[in-house]
């Protein structure tokens, strides 16, 4: 994995990956550290933050249950990221 990449969750029948990316650089100052690339390594999407979050804020966790991906926020959210195009449905607030 890429120094820049802390975690990497590989999609299905050749969907590409999820990529969860280190909220430090400049890149991804503004949160959306969390995107999908096709196989070829494309990015598809950037996942938006909820919009009751607070800035700055980021994802820091990431993970797929039951086929739905499924991500937290440095703030506290539990979010189902939409995996079509990264839509973020805030589940609950956890802190």
């Amino acid at each position: 994995m890429s120094s820049g990449i802390m975690d990497r969750i590989d999609l299905p029948d050749g969907g590409g990956s999820i990529l969860l990316c280190d909220y430090m650089p400049e890149e991804v100052k503004d949160g959306r550290n969390l995107m999908r690339v096709n196989a070829g390594g494309d990015i598809v999407w950037k996942a938006s933050l909820p919009s009751g979050s607070a800035f700055p804020d980021c994802f820091v966790a990431a993970r797929l249950e039951g086929g739905k991906l499924v991500a937290n926020t440095f703030s506290g959210y539990l979010v189902a990221v939409d995996i079509e195009d990264g839509r973020p449905a805030v589940l609950a607030f956890t802190k």
